[in-house]
């Protein structure tokens, strides 16, 4: 009996020891299978995070859209596509982000006032160059790096408050595509602008006085690198003379502009008459047509010029006079039948007796730009052609009011 009882506390620590071995080879167990399934499967790879492909690409797996993909694609974006870009500050390459780029295009190719935007400030600038991919066209871009999330958010704040968000260069684009008249507003801020002053002062110190409007018309039938590069010229030499003055209108009359033809001839006749070769007088003649003003192309029938020049003047005036052209032009009858009258013997023809005149319309015309060109007036056109509106058509005939 006492031999039982001292073997009792053995038995439970035995019984207690064999549970603890259980218990500890089933964690063991478990461990090891853990252990062999991470094992076996260490192979297959790490996990991702899915990255947001950029719109209007497809990439292969490991593939990153670069710079000059992105570039390509955002400069065939609308001015309001590229501000939606302008909250995407995700990385590309070389430090640049998707809004640095698309603020490279907003400014290279919709001419955005960026300096306005933030106030003048001085901004770090690298140029990017790439080669557009469906032309081959190499372009180059600025990019302004490290711009904060602020002047992010007062740019676009900016394009969205701001009606006419643009450089000078902008400005004198919005005002050439117009179809109407330009809207007051767009005009106002061109009046702001560099160029615009610059011209104005030119003409007004060389006694020229023209409105405003009408310098802008001036001024947009040219193209604007000379535009510009003379205004800068004007800036530097502060060279405002009449000489000045001849040049730029010379220039653009090279570019077929009508209004700086009838400008230098209405403001500088002595000088077009003594100073311009035959080539340039006839260019003159051909560009303004039946505006050419009849004093001048009398004094040409008078002066030493060529015969070519003679027959122009001579068709040109009795185009004016409403009479048909004679088949053999005779230098001394036309003499006769506009100049060596009397005056009180001169035909001078009633606005009853001229033809009606018409004009056609075409692309970039507007009421305004026509009345100017043909010497009336928006509302004289509107009431000869009993317009309803200002809206015109490609193609459409209008009635010019005799003079």
């Amino acid at each position: 009996m006492a031999r039982q009882s001292y073997r009792d506390p053995w038995v439970k620590k035995a019984k207690w020891l064999t549970q603890a071995l259980i218990v500890s080879g089933t964690l063991n167990v478990g461990l090891l299978s853990t252990f062999i399934y991470f094992a076996l499967n260490e192979n297959s790879g790490p996990i991702h995070f899915k990255e947001a492909k950029p719109e209007g690409f497809v990439a292969t797996a490991g593939e990153r859209v670069g710079i000059q993909e992105l570039l390509t694609k955002y400069s065939a974006l609308s001015f309001q596509d590229l501000l939606i870009r302008l909250g995407n500050n995700e990385h590309i390459e070389s430090g640049y982000t998707r809004r640095d780029l698309a603020l490279a295009c907003l400014s290279g190719f919709h001419h955005f006032n960026l300096e306005r935007a933030l106030g003048g400030l001085s901004l770090q600038k690298r140029d990017i160059t790439f080669t557009h991919t469906a032309s081959g066209e190499k372009i180059t871009l600025t990019v302004f790096p490290g711009l904060a999330d602020y002047q992010y958010q007062a740019i676009v704040s900016y394009a969205k408050t701001e009606k006419w968000p643009f450089t000078s260069e902008g400005l004198f684009f919005e005002i050439k595509k117009s179809k109407q008249l330009p809207d007051t507003t767009l005009l106002e801020a061109f009046y702001l602008t560099p160029e615009f002053h610059f011209f104005s002062m030119l003409f007004s110190k060389t006694g020229v006085h023209l409105r405003k409007e009408h310098i802008i018309a001036v001024l947009a039938e040219g193209e604007w690198n000379f535009i510009h590069s003379a205004a800068q010229q004007l800036k530097q030499s502060s060279n405002f003379t009449v000489e000045m003055r001849r040049l730029f209108l010379l220039t653009l009359i090279k570019g077929k502009s009508r209004l700086a033809a009838k400008v230098l001839l209405e403001t500088d006749q002595e000088y077009c008459l003594k100073q311009l070769d035959n080539d340039e007088v006839l260019f003159l003649c051909e560009i303004l047509g039946d505006r050419t003003t009849p004093s001048f192309l009398k004094h040409l029938l008078e002066s030493p010029r060529s015969d070519v020049i003679w027959k122009k003047a001579s068709a040109l005036l009795y185009e004016l006079a409403a009479e048909e052209v004679p088949q053999e032009l005779d230098l001394q009858k036309v003499k006769r039948r506009f100049i060596d009258l009397k005056e009180t013997e001169r035909v001078v023809p009633t606005p009853s007796k001229k033809k009606s005149r018409s004009y056609t319309v075409v692309s970039g015309d507007s009421l305004w730009k026509i009345a100017h060109n043909h010497g009336t007036t928006v509302q004289a056109l509107r009431v000869a052609n009993q317009l309803p509106s200002d809206t015109l058509r490609v193609g459409q005939t209008l009635i010019l009011p005799n003079k």
